[in-house]
């Protein structure tokens, strides 16, 4: 395992990489989504947010908690949330986080 930058490994910082391309890729998504009209309410992108939300959640703890009121998506993504879960709950089905609530 080689170090790189800020002392992070490799492979730790392809891992930050893959993160932030998967939330751009469920955001715009998402902003697809509710374009179309398949989305209720309003929708609040963390679209140009990925690195911030990859760099913090990174130096958190496996066990520790995150708190977001607005452009969330991302740190949820970032800490481990499943993008299908996640998004089946901003359409509504019960198969979201949240059961679709």
């Amino acid at each position: 395992m080689t170090h790189n930058f800020a002392g992070l490994s490799t492979e730790t910082l392809r891992d930050m990489l893959y993160k932030m391309y998967l939330i751009r890729i469920f955001e715009e998504s998402a902003e697809q989504l509710y374009f179309q009209g398949m989305m209720h309410g309003t929708m609040h992108l963390s679209i140009g947010q990925e690195g911030s939300a990859v760099g913090s959640i990174t130096a958190l703890r496996n066990d520790d908690y995150i708190f977001s009121t607005h452009r969330g998506h991302g740190h949820c993504i970032a800490k481990g949330a499943k993008p299908g879960g996640m998004m089946a709950e901003f359409m509504g089905k019960e198969s979201g986080d949240c059961r679709g609530r």
